[in-house]
């Protein structure tokens, strides 16, 4: 689950897009008054998720202090292959995705740990910054919002229902620390739904149907040109539920059928596409509390997201 893998699919097709400063379109009727939901996973005040325990008293948004008393494994049962916790920084900066492999945190690098930063501005839900195994160590930022570009956009506060909304964004990934750089053309496409989602609770598969914003980012300006896309699930309350990643190449990972049970929207773009990775973290498992964000250690103290 990893928002770099599209820059190892296509970067040479992302720069190839002639580097010039986006107009996004025009806002249309606000359907979303709080996009935070949509980014972090919430947590009754006994440290059930609100997800597994619907209308349970003071749920909130999960913060990086509060203990893990529950996680959500990817599939299969019972413990997946990796865990993805989904929180908002303690100072409220900035929210985070993390995932990790066994022993499940803290951080390590060499484990192949590492995590999405996104942030919210004004009308915008924007990916700030990722880190994955492939880095080992490095955190890449996308730059692009305040150089002339608009960062990787996930979404806005105005994603339809029964269509997309269209835009073409502007970026560039660099490691954290970098010039303030914007020079890659993105189409991007996004719309809430109700989406029917596969859960795994207590060992028990399930359906639960959440409003969900589906996210798609292409390597190109115009999907046609397009060779590889990353399509993010973010539902309301939990976060992150599903990520897939598509190219013009067949897969060769040999369990994507008992990571993805997918979900509606789970289809290629256009003929000719193929379904290369997944995630699906949804498989909610308990948890001893010996886990939070800051116990994870991840980004570190004093991160600023570009």
């Amino acid at each position: 689950m990893r928002l770099i893998l599209l820059f190892a699919l296509g970067l040479s097709a992302l720069l190839s897009d002639a580097a010039r400063a986006q107009t996004l379109p025009p806002l249309g009727p606000v359907t979303i008054a709080d996009m935070a939901p949509f980014l972090v996973q919430m947590r009754c005040a006994d440290g059930a998720l609100a997800v597994i325990k619907p209308a349970c008293p003071g749920a909130a948004l999960q913060r990086a202090r509060d203990p893990m008393l529950f996680r959500r494994h990817d599939w299969p049962a019972p413990d997946g292959f990796q865990i993805t916790d989904s929180f908002v920084s303690d100072d409220g900066a900035y929210f985070e995705a993390l995932f990790a492999f066994p022993p499940f945190g803290p951080f390590v690098a060499a484990h192949g740990d590492g995590g999405d930063i996104s942030v919210i501005e004004g009308p915008t839900a924007r990916a700030s910054a990722t880190e994955d195994g492939g880095q080992m160590g490095v955190i890449q930022g996308f730059y692009g919002a305040g150089c002339g570009g608009t960062g990787w956009i996930l979404f806005r506060n105005d994603a339809p229902t029964g269509r997309w909304a269209e835009l073409v964004a502007h970026l560039k990934g660099e490691p954290i620390g970098s010039a303030c750089s914007a020079k890659s053309n993105a189409y991007t496409r996004y719309r809430l739904e109700q989406v029917e989602l596969p859960f795994i609770i207590d060992g028990a598969r399930t359906t639960l149907t959440l409003p969900t914003i589906i996210s798609e980012h292409y390597n190109a300006a115009t999907l046609a040109r397009a060779s590889a896309l990353e399509r993010t699930y973010l539902a309301k309350g939990v976060g992150r539920v599903i990520w897939e990643a598509w190219s013009k190449h067949p897969a060769t990972a040999t369990n994507l059928a008992e990571r993805c049970p997918g979900a509606a929207w789970s289809v290629a773009p256009a003929p000719g596409w193929y379904l290369n990775d997944c995630r699906t973290a949804t498989n909610v498992v308990a948890a001893d509390g010996s886990m939070s964000g800051d116990a994870y250690g991840w980004p570190g103290p004093g991160f600023a997201p570009p």
